[in-house]
């Protein structure tokens, strides 16, 4: 029937309005964990450029410049990335937060309508997998979502390739799902793509071995999506790995920084009482109780909850029904939960040593979506499961979720009666995890809500526990039953997880804060000290979420200037992605900070730094203090800082009248900080391949024109006896140098990781550009296998 055929649309429109409303009105702009922190910035110099006209493979705002294309997180060949360009960057954040959850609800849809689910059961798998708390939590992290809305069509793909009867029909569905992993690769967070990846090897093994006879080519089918995916996004993935080689992820990280934010064993009770230990998206109001069991005092996957008739059907149906694929959604959960424990799982560290593409992760909670992804397809299944048999006279097959929902009505009863009747019993629980400072009147607060959230617990049980009775009752008809768990899940998802969704007015980030204009009021570099204390994002409720978007972007952290074109030297390394030599030269500031504020300020001064905004022991010259521990700071952060300019700016593009080359980096920076970073006067470049030396340059030249393009740099000039300019941009082995359209002039590293170039006598002009290498090969590939896609995809004639 024509209306049942427009059913999906409608219901995922309403349900995407209930969740993503707030999203909608362009007056109002995501505020989510990481957005403003990192995402937000990126995307707004990305977008600055492009509507410049200027190619994007340079940005200038941050960390002294900084490539782009071969740092995933820009999504530069991503195409959504583009649809949204003529957008507000902030506005188009909420936009693709929008499409993608669209993009995820249909492919719900799909895979449970593939696997055998009826109407009602593919909408009962499609608002379960949007509206879990897991997906929402991931708009913290937010190439993570966008990545994620592609499961399940690697999912409805891949298994439609390892189904397929022997012959060329899987080939198909198999580049189908490579192309689903491959926007996962481009979207930017390689974690989808390996939550996908293990998803679909789950898939293969149990189309292998999960029936009689065994199908060993369905093993090899698995492998075909990965490696369609990897060669679609060889265009991103050949210059990240190239990119990657010089930074401090190449050899792996180390144990701490690997494991931080492991899943805790006692998260295991949000699967089913949501709010046991508070509500996250309210830390502001101190109604968040986990202090002392998360890391940094703050989940990374802020919800677990997947919705209770999720897990009662999910639970039943892993363990009793044959519902589809079965032995796949077993393996993903399993597979997951060992994952995401981290640094609790003893074997973790040994595997993630084994495996490279886990060496270089971080967060180990991500994997928590392995285990949680595949469940609301399992209860869809067992849903379905539970209809047919019932359609069949067998209504006992409801008995096991229903008695799994009376064991859950039967503990949050027994919850809410201790809490109202034996409050002493959760007062060290409050005390030991409520946020800093405990207070009575905090403790009194925290005991209040825990009580309503216990009731509301009951509330819920209660209705699965009714909805699965009636399963027990012949009457109701299946399209009324799936109607009221359609409801009861909605709701039970809507209440947990819209609080999620995080927004403030547009206008706050158009708006630059009275500081910036303070530091930098010419345009100069800015300097804004990273303090650890300061990493503890801590979230509140209604106008809360505007007082700490105000908090962020006044501190101007980390990358916040960015918004108004303000530039940056030797910011933080957010995502770890600062190449070889940015990295050296920020572990030098670092220790400079530590050991001697002036030369610290020195260096700045040579990266073309104004206005800086440091801790107050380090503006006064004192060393940088070992920081406090994190837990010793209470909501909301407020450390002592002070502004200043430093004494010792240099410009950002000068000729120097003397320069040294050294064999060794180690040797060039000893000299020019025995020196003081006095590199306008003389500077020190590494020139391994050569013996050391030192050209003076007597007569000052003279600059005629100079234009710089974010990763072009055009400089006219005219030296009677040569020249040796230096740019204070990050030096990499992308920079190229031209005079007269003549390649081939060398570019030497500076001590303090910057662009050197020794220029000829006479009237010339000079072109320094930046390329990635391996960009040319990654498109060489991607648009080789978008060949190959376009005509496995194409109609046949007859």
């Amino acid at each position: 029937m024509p209306r049942l055929r427009y059913q999906p649309v409608l219901l995922g429109g309403a349900w995407l309005a209930a969740l993503f409303g707030p999203l909608l009105p362009p007056d109002r702009a995501l505020a989510n964990r990481d957005v403003l922190l990192f995402h937000l910035p990126l995307r707004t110099c990305f977008r600055n450029l492009a509507a410049a006209g200027l190619p994007p493979v340079w940005n200038p705002w941050l960390n002294g410049g900084q490539p782009i294309l071969s740092n995933p997180n820009y999504a530069a060949f991503y195409p959504p990335t583009w649809l949204v360009l003529p957008l507000p960057p902030a506005y188009a954040l909420g936009v693709l937060a929008v499409l993608h959850a669209a993009i995820a609800f249909a492919g719900a849809w799909r895979l449970a309508s593939q696997l055998g689910a009826g109407r009602g059961a593919a909408a009962l798998a499609a608002v379960g997998f949007t509206g879990g708390g897991a997906l929402l939590s991931l708009l913290n992290a937010y190439t993570l979502f966008c990545g994620m809305a592609w499961f399940p069509w690697v999912l409805a793909f891949g298994d439609d390739a390892l189904r397929q009867p022997a012959g060329a029909g899987w080939r198909r569905p198999a580049l189908l799902a490579g192309l689903a992993l491959a926007m996962q690769l481009l979207d930017g967070d390689p974690a989808a793509a390996m939550i996908s990846g293990l998803a679909l090897l789950a898939l293969g093994a149990a189309a292998t071995f999960g029936g009689r006879p065994w199908r060993p080519a369905a093993a090899w089918r698995a492998l075909v999506p990965p490696l369609a995916g990897a060669a679609l996004a060889a265009v991103q993935l050949l210059p990240t790995a190239g990119r990657l080689a010089g930074t401090v992820r190449s050899g792996g990280l180390a144990p701490a920084e690997a494991t931080l934010w492991s899943v805790p064993p006692q998260r295991l009770a949000e699967i089913v009482f949501p709010r046991f230990f508070g509500d996250p998206s309210r830390q502001g109001e101190g109604l968040f109780f986990g202090r002392a069991l998360h890391d940094l005092d703050y989940p990374y996957v802020v919800s677990i909850y997947p919705g209770l008739l999720v897990t009662l059907l999910g639970v039943a149906a892993l363990c009793r029904w044959p519902v589809p694929r079965r032995a796949a959604w077993a393996l993903c959960l399993a597979a997951g939960a060992f994952l995401a424990l981290g640094r609790h799982n003893p074997l973790y560290e040994p595997l993630r040593r084994l495996l490279p593409p886990l060496a270089v992760q971080r967060y180990p909670e991500k994997f928590v979506l392995l285990a949680l992804a595949p469940l609301p397809f399992a209860a869809a299944l067992g849903w379905q499961r539970l209809l047919d048999e019932r359609r069949a006279g067998r209504t006992q097959a409801a008995d096991l979720p229903l008695a799994l929902a009376l064991v859950m009505l039967a503990t949050a009863g027994l919850l809410a009666g201790l809490l109202h009747l034996a409050p002493g019993v959760a007062a060290p629980f409050l005390a030991g995890h409520a946020p800093l400072p405990v207070t009575a009147r905090s403790l009194a607060g925290g005991l209040a809500f825990l009580r309503r959230e216990a009731w509301a617990a009951v509330a819920t049980a209660a209705a699965a526990a009714a909805l699965l009775a009636l399963c027990r009752w012949r009457r109701p008809r299946s399209g009324l039953l799936s109607a009221l768990a359609l409801a009861l899940l909605a709701g039970d998802l809507w209440h947990y997880g819209a609080g999620l969704v995080r927004t403030v007015p547009a206008s706050q980030y158009r708006e630059p804060p009275p500081l910036l204009r303070q530091l930098s009021p010419r345009g100069e570099r800015l300097f804004v000290q990273p303090i650890p204390e300061e990493r503890r994002l801590l979230l509140g409720r209604g106008n809360a979420d505007r007082a700490l978007a105000q908090a962020l972007l006044a501190r101007l952290l980390p990358y916040s200037a960015a918004l108004w074109r303000v530039p940056y030297a030797l910011n933080e390394d957010f995502d770890l992605m600062l190449t070889r030599w940015g990295a050296l030269t920020l572990g030098v500031l670092h220790s400079e900070l530590r050991q001697q504020p002036e030369m610290a300020l020195r260096l700045l001064g040579a990266w073309g730094v104004g206005g800086m905004l440091l801790r107050e022991s380090t503006a006064a010259g004192i060393p940088e203090a070992t920081p406090p521990p994190a837990a010793a700071a209470a909501w909301p952060v407020a450390l002592p800082r002070r502004a200043r300019w430093d004494p010792f700016h240099l410009p950002v593009y000068r000729f120097v009248p003397r320069v040294s080359f050294h064999p060794s980096y180690g040797s060039a920076l000893y000299v020019a900080r025995s020196q003081g970073y006095a590199v306008d006067r003389q500077e020190h470049c590494v020139r391994a391949a050569a013996p050391p030396a030192t050209i003076t340059f007597p007569t000052p030249p003279r600059l005629l024109a100079l234009a710089d393009a974010a990763g072009r740099i055009d400089l006219r000039y005219r030296a009677e006896a040569g020249a040796f300019f230096v740019v204070a941009a990050t030096f990499d082995d992308g920079w190229r140098a031209a005079v007269d359209g003549a390649p081939g002039a060398a570019v030497y590293p500076t001590a303090a990781g910057q662009v050197g170039v020794e220029l000829p006598a006479g009237e010339h002009r000079l072109e320094l550009t930046y390329r990635d290498r391996l960009l040319p090969w990654g498109a060489a590939v991607s648009l080789l296998g978008l060949g190959v896609l376009a005509g496995a995809l194409a109609p046949r004639r007859r």
